[in-house]
């Protein structure tokens, strides 16, 4: 009797294995199946050697052979440095070791294709227990997409809607800078203040459509005159402000010149002639940006009471 329930649970516990193993391979062909079927892109990583993949990795890194995947390493796909400016081994080598010691890691990355296009990743390591061993799975998507729309948001946030000029906003931000430049490293800043003269009349006769078509016409002129380090603003109206960084006060007013010389010129769509009057200084190292644009303004109504389209000096009875 003995021998039978011997026998009996023999039988079971053989059942049981059988039907346990037979379950874990079930489990393993669905997990196989989600893994080769996803539309991230998933790499399992072993001591810098890509181990295995599926297709949506192969595309994501423009890899059209899967023979070439075990001899690359994960950083094949990295530049040389990251957008900070960090080594992308050093850097990796932290977010390693950060999901192995806390079992994720999510960052953002710049990948490098196999055709050396680069572009932005969002990249979550996580750590992979298997008897006697630890593998990292990389699951990679590319946010493209999501910076693009980032950066746009932001230059909106900073640009006039209607010309492209950088708005009130940006000037603020770039004013503290200025003033930090010219604090801590004496470094000069020069600024324009530049206003239409008798604008009103354009809209009266013409409309505020044609009005709109000569302000974006004018930022066009003026934002091809100037550096690239030089900020065009569109303070309110018909009036813009160019910031100009590490410039004195005569290459300022040469450029104002130009400017004024360069409008009085231009043939504008509709409105033919036009005219400006401009205003210059420098900023000082107690200044804030409203004491600066105060005297911008006051500079700049002094030429127009002078006749217009003219360019005068802060803090200067002398008209150019």
């Amino acid at each position: 009797m003995a021998r039978i329930q011997e026998r009996h649970i023999s039988v079971i516990s053989a059942n049981d294995t059988q039907r346990t193993e037979s379950a874990d391979m079930s489990l393993l062909r669905r997990y196989r199946a989600a893994f080769m079927q996803s539309r991230e892109a998933i790499v399992f990583v072993q001591q810098d050697k890509i181990i295995d993949y599926n297709p949506a990795a192969l595309a994501l890194l423009g890899v059209d052979s899967e023979a070439l995947v075990p001899t690359l390493g994960l950083m094949h796909f990295s530049p040389g440095r990251q957008p900070n400016g960090k080594r992308s081994r050093a850097l990796g080598s932290v977010y390693v070791k950060q999901a192995m010691r806390h079992g994720q890691a999510l960052f953002e990355w710049r990948l490098q294709a196999l055709n050396g296009h680069e572009f932005p990743a969002e990249i979550m390591l996580s750590r992979i227990d298997i008897p006697g061993d630890t593998l990292l799975q990389a699951t990679v998507r590319d946010i493209s997409r999501q910076k693009r729309l980032e950066e746009e948001l932001s230059r909106n946030a900073m640009t006039d809607h209607l010309t492209g000029a950088f708005n009130r906003q940006r000037f603020d931000e770039e004013m503290r800078r200025a003033l930090a430049r010219l604090r801590r490293n004496q470094v000069s800043t020069a600024l324009i203040l530049l206003d239409i003269d008798h604008f009103k009349p354009v809209n009266d006769t013409y409309g505020h459509a044609v009005g709109d078509d000569v302000l974006v016409e004018l930022t066009a002129l003026l934002d091809a005159s100037l550096r690239i380090p030089d900020m065009l603003t569109r303070w309110g109206g018909e009036e813009f402000v160019m910031v100009l960084p590490d410039s004195g006060q005569q290459e300022a007013l040469q450029l104002a010149e130009r400017l004024r010389q360069l409008i009085a010129d231009h043939d504008f769509s509709v409105v033919g002639s036009i005219t400006a009057s401009l205003s210059v200084t420098t900023l000082h190292a107690d200044d804030d940006a409203r004491r600066c644009l105060q005297r911008l303004d006051d500079a700049l109504y002094q030429a127009k009471d002078l006749g217009r389209n003219k360019v005068l000096e802060a803090d200067s009875d002398a008209a150019v």
